[in-house]
C-alpha cells in the first residue's frame, strides 16, 4: 500500500504498493515482502476461502431446502450470506493464486474488476447489517406502529441495498477514484495512497456513505433498542424476548464485521490523510486478510443464535419419523382437550387451527417456532393465547 525504495539485485527499482511499476509480461518482479510472508498469506487465504465457502454454502442449502425459513428477516440475512459466499468464490481464489506467485498475476483489467466486486460485496454487507439494525429498532422500539416487513418489502430492501452499494463502488470504473494493487500486490482495492483531488474526494465520499453513515444508523438504532429493552425488562413478554434475541444476534454480526474491517479502514485513512509510509506492504497484508475473514463469522453466529434455523438444522441432520399431523393440528388437539376435557370438538379444532395459523404468521420472523415436540409446547402456546381465544369463543357462540 505504500511507496518503497526496493533493491532488485544490484540496481535500485522504485515500486509502489499499488504495483503500477510492475511488468506483468516479465519474469522479473519486485517482491514487497518475504517469501515466508507470501506463504503465510497463501495459507491464511486458503483457510478463509475453505471455511467461508462451505459455511455459507451450508446456510444457503438449508434455507433453500426449507421454505419455512423464508421470512422477511431471513430474506435480508440471506442477502448477507450470499455476499459472503460470493467473496469466497470471486475473491479468495484470485488472491490465493497471487500470494502463491508472490504478485498479482492477472493483469490490470482483472485487478480493476476484482477491486470493484470486492468493494461492492463489502459495502453491501455493511449496508445489509445497517438495514437489519434499523429494522430491529423499528420492531423493538416502536412495536405498536410497526408490524414488521412483508416478504415483498424485504425483497425491495435487498434491491435497494445493491443499488446503494453500486452507487458507492462504481465511480472508480468511470474515472472518479481508482482500483489498484494492494497488500504486497496480491490483492486489489481502492487506491488509498494517491493524494490527488480526484482520489481524495472519492475516498471521502466512500467513507462518508459506506462507513460513517451506516455506523451512525447502527449506533442510533441499538442505543434506542437497549433503552427500550432496559425500560421494559420487568414487563417483557415472550414475543419481546424473542425480538431481543434477534437484536442480539444482529448486534454480534455487526460487532464481528466491524472488528474484521476496522483495522483495514484505519490503515486506509492513515495512508490517505497522514503518512503513506506508515504502513508497509507486509503490514498492509494483515488488515486485508482480517477483513476477508469476515465471511466466516456470520454463518457461525447465524446458526448459533437463530433458534428457528437450529430447529431446521436438526431436522436436516437427524432423520425424524414423518409426522401424521401438522403443527396446527397438534395445537388444535390441545385446545380442544382443554375446552372439552374429552373427545376433541370439530368446531373447537377448526377454530384452533385458524388461531394457530394466525399465531404462526405473527411469529414469522421471531426466533420462536413450532418444533417437533409440539405436545410439550402446547401449554406455553395456550398460556400466551388462551385469554384471546376464550374471548373469541364467547363472541362466536
Amino acid at each position: 500500500m505504500t511507496e518503497l525504495l526496493l533493491v532488485n539485485g544490484t540496481t535500485g527499482a522504485r515500486a509502489t504498493g499499488n504495483g503500477d511499476t510492475l511488468d506483468f509480461r516479465s519474469d522479473r518482479y519486485d517482491e514487497l515482502m518475504s517469501a515466508a510472508g507470501y506463504t503465510a498469506a497463501a495459507v491464511t487465504l486458503f483457510l478463509i476461502g475453505l471455511f467461508g465457502f462451505f459455511l455459507n454454502l451450508f446456510v444457503i442449502a438449508i434455507m433453500w431446502k426449507d421454505k419455512q425459513l423464508w421470512t422477511p428477516l431471513n430474506i435480508i440475512l440471506f442477502n448477507l450470506v450470499c455476499s459472503d459466499f460470493l467473496v469466497s468464490i470471486l475473491g479468495n481464489p484470485w488472491t490465493l493464486a497471487s500470494a502463491i506467485s508472490h504478485r498479482w498475476i492477472f493483469g490490470k483489467t482483472v485487478c480493476k474488476i476484482y477491486g470493484f466486486f470486492m468493494s461492492l460485496l463489502g459495502i453491501s454487507s455493511i449496508t445489509t447489517l445497517t438495514v437489519l439494525a434499523f429494522e430491529r429498532y423499528l420492531i423493538v422500539s416502536r412495536p405498536f406502529r410497526n408490524h414488521g416487513l412483508s416478504r415483498k418489502e424485504a425483497i425491495y430492501l435487498v434491491f435497494a441495498i445493491w443499488i446503494y452499494s453500486l452507487l458507492l463502488t462504481a465511480p472508480p470504473l468511470f474515472g472518479w477514484g481508482k482500483y489498484v494493487h494492494e497488500a504486497a500486490n496480491i490483492s486489489c482495492s481502492v487506491n488509498w495512497e494517491e493524494h490527488t483531488p480526484n482520489a481524495m474526494s472519492y475516498i471521502l465520499y466512500l467513507f462518508a456513505f459506506g462507513l460513517f453513515l451506516p455506523l451512525a444508523v447502527i449506533i442510533y438504532s441499538y442505543a434506542h433498542i437497549m433503552h427500550t429493552m432496559r425500560k421494559n425488562k420487568l414487563h417483557m413478554g415472550q414475543t419481546t424476548k424473542a425480538e431481543g434475541r434477534v437484536a442480539y444476534m444482529i448486534f454480534l454480526m455487526i460487532v464481528a464485521f466491524l472488528l474484521a474491517w476496522s483495522p483495514y479502514a484505519i490503515c486506509a485513512l492513515l495512508v490517505q490523510f497522514w503518512d503513506p509510509s506508515i504502513v508497509s506492504p507486509a503490514a498492509g497484508v494483515v488488515p486485508a486478510l482480517l477483513a476477508k475473514s469476515s465471511i466466516c463469522y456470520n454463518p457461525i453466529i447465524y446458526v448459533g443464535l437463530n433458534s428457528q434455523f437450529r430447529q431446521v438444522l436438526k431436522q436436516f441432520l437427524v432423520k425424524r419419523p414423518q409426522k401424521t399431523e401438522s403443527n396446527c393440528e397438534t395445537y388444535a388437539l390441545g385446545v380442544s382437550k382443554l375446552f372439552t376435557q374429552s373427545i376433541p370438538s370439530t368446531l373447537e379444532s377448526t377454530r384452533a387451527i385458524v388461531k394457530c395459523t394466525k399465531l404462526q404468521n405473527s411469529f414469522k420472523e421471531h426466533t420462536y417456532i413450532f418444533g417437533t415436540e409440539n405436545a410439550k409446547n402446547i401449554p406455553k402456546i395456550l398460556e400466551a393465547s388462551e385469554e384471546n381465544y376464550q374471548h373469541d369463543s364467547v363472541t362466536q357462540v
